[in-house]
């Protein structure tokens, strides 16, 4: 009887730990959904909800938790399943010149890279610079 048991146990747990393995195994998995972005190097962090083809962006400060500046809003064209085009939507979001540089020059080209639990790896490329950051899915 305890063999038995221990054998169930042993399936249970070891399907369960597939199935959170499989939870986020693509890169399909983050077209949608709420995620985060810590850069610490700029003392930010980005709270993100994709749909699709639309990202929007809220901005905090990492020292105050503040919001610090207004959402922005992204276009999200898909070249394939792990890599896309962010171009600001100049009718929603506040924009500069450099905003409207980048929008007419490509855009940022993002790559998914790597796939680690709930977060990603993603390489944004934009004229030759290139920079690497995780998102994590929260929901």
């Amino acid at each position: 009887m305890k063999l038995i048991f221990i054998i169930f146990a042993y399936f249970f747990v070891n399907n369960n730990a597939k199935k959170i393995d499989r939870e986020y195994s693509t890169c399909s998995d983050f077209k949608s959904g709420k995620f985060e972005l810590l850069n610490k190097k700029t003392n930010k962090r980005y709270l993100i909800q994709r749909s699709n083809n639309l990202q929007v962006e809220e901005t905090f400060d990492l020292s105050t938790n503040r919001k610090i500046q207004k959402d922005r809003y992204y276009k999200i064209l898909w070249r394939s399943n792990c890599q896309f085009t962010l171009l600001l939507d100049l009718a929603k979001s506040q924009h500069d010149e450099t905003d409207k540089y980048i929008n007419t020059h490509g855009g940022y080209l993002c790559t998914i890279k790597r796939i680690e639990g709930k977060c990603a790896i993603v390489e944004t490329q934009f004229e030759g610079d290139v920079f690497s950051s995780e998102i994590c899915k929260t929901q």
